[in-house]
């Protein structure tokens, strides 16, 4: 009888493990046959690699120099853009635990002209609440940003801004905020940001393929589509230190992060301390919600390179996608493959109810642009300004999601007759009538 129950269980075993892998087969399946025909529409370059419990899928397309005709593989180097903040942040995080920073600790002694650099903190930097206003904003970046530029003189140029809010007062997005981390850590190691990030990061990680540039570019190019792809001319990342300068592969990023929020790299104090969230942002992580699934993680933009890269720590999932070249957003991209991944269930809605929330809706209290909503395939469709269209998901009761990748997702809840419309996102909630 016991010899029977440890068959019965081993069956049972074996059966879950072969549905597991042929849901995942079947998402690589539909996944390759996407990407195959984004190659052919020449739509899209770049690489995916996804860890899904420890089983790997991979596929690059298009050219990493195409005047070359190189194709990218698993080994081509990209710039990573923003991600890079994500190591910065793992640079600082381990200063802290040697005690060679405080987190809330100001920044004057480092930055003694910087305004406001007696209330600026480590802290704020990290998660984008110094005020310190965004020098890569400022039309002279756009001027001098293939020039070679020293620290010293981006420096003198964010000591001359004006704060763009009190410290700890909002959230704001700034380049600025991990440039000068990039600084401080030069300071208090008394080495270069590029010798810190080799001896703390990729040595102990193995990661060799992973490194910061200055003044060279030994990585693939990137390239905007003009009825052929046309070579983009790089930003020197001399400018980018601490906030956009780092070089790797698909899977040494991928890599990089999963063993991040796996809690390898630092201590699960240090961890907490990035994954807590404030108006979307931890500390050199950001925050993604897909379908009440949380992940971490960041992305990254310079050039025309596009970056992504997310773990979901209760689905053990890590998703990478990096882009050299791509005629459409490349989120739209990557929440298409997050849907075929997921396959979430979506609750059908009848096409006659459709009818009734089909037109265009106003706010009752703004002069904000209208809301449009068609009936496309028996689908309600959001248009944004004549461009723009988004199917949404029926979640019954009249509700339907808007669902966003970097942000919270929007809900429309429309009243039994289509005529009022309740519209949710986050905190925001907006009453808008169909106009007739």
């Amino acid at each position: 009888m016991r010899n029977l129950t440890l068959f019965l269980l081993s069956l049972i075993s074996i059966s879950c493990k072969q549905e597991s892998l042929t849901k995942f087969d079947s998402f690589v399946k539909r996944t390759d046959s996407l990407l195959t025909i984004k190659e052919k529409k020449e739509d899209f370059m770049g690489s995916l690699y996804i860890n899904s419990n420890n089983k790997i899928y991979e596929k690059s397309i298009g050219f990493e120099d195409v005047d070359l005709n190189k194709k990218i593989n698993s080994d081509t180097k990209y710039n990573i853009g923003s991600i890079s903040k994500t190591y910065t942040a793992v640079l600082i995080m381990k200063a802290i635990e040697e005690k060679k920073l405080q987190l809330n600790g100001t920044i004057q002694q480092y930055f003694p002209v910087l305004k406001n650099a007696e209330k600026i903190t480590i802290k704020h930097l990290l998660q984008h609440r110094s005020g310190v206003h965004n020098f890569t904003r400022d039309e002279v970046f756009w001027k001098t940003r293939t020039q070679n530029i020293s620290s010293e003189k981006i420096l003198s140029r964010i000591n001359k801004y004006n704060n763009d809010f009190e410290p700890g007062s909002k959230t704001e997005y700034s380049n600025s905020n991990y440039f000068l981390l990039s600084m401080i850590l030069e300071r208090v190691y008394e080495t270069s940001y590029e010798d810190l990030l080799q001896h703390k990061i990729c040595s102990p990680l193995n990661l060799k393929n992973t490194y910061a540039e200055r003044n060279t570019n030994k990585y693939c190019h990137s390239y905007t589509y003009k009825d052929k792809w046309i070579k983009f001319n790089p930003t020197s990342l001399s400018i980018g230190t601490g906030s956009g300068s780092i070089i790797s592969t698909i899977k040494e990023t991928n890599y990089f992060l999963e063993s991040l929020l796996k809690g390898k790299v630092v201590t699960k104090n240090s961890l907490n301390e990035m994954k807590t969230i404030k108006n979307q942002y931890g500390l050199g992580l950001i925050e993604y919600t897909i379908n009440n699934r949380k992940g971490y993680g960041h992305r990254g933009h310079i050039d025309e390179f596009r970056s992504t890269a997310i773990y979901f720590p209760n689905e053990n999932l890590s998703f990478t996608m990096i882009s050299n070249g791509s005629k459409e957003d490349m989120n739209i991209l990557y929440q298409k493959i997050f849907k075929l991944y997921f396959n979430d269930t979506t609750i059908k809605v009848d096409s006659e109810k459709i009818k009734h929330f089909v037109g265009t809706y106003k706010s009752t209290k703004n002069e904000t642009d209208p809301t449009v909503f068609i009936n496309e395939n028996n689908s309600l469709v959001l248009v944004i300004k004549n461009e723009f269209k988004e199917p949404l998901i029926y979640k019954g009761n009249n509700q339907f999601i808007f669902e966003q990748l970097y942000a919270e997702n929007i809900k429309f809840t429309f009243t039994d007759n289509g005529q009022e419309l309740l519209f949710e996102q986050g905190t925001f909630q907006g009453e808008y009538v169909k106009d007739e």
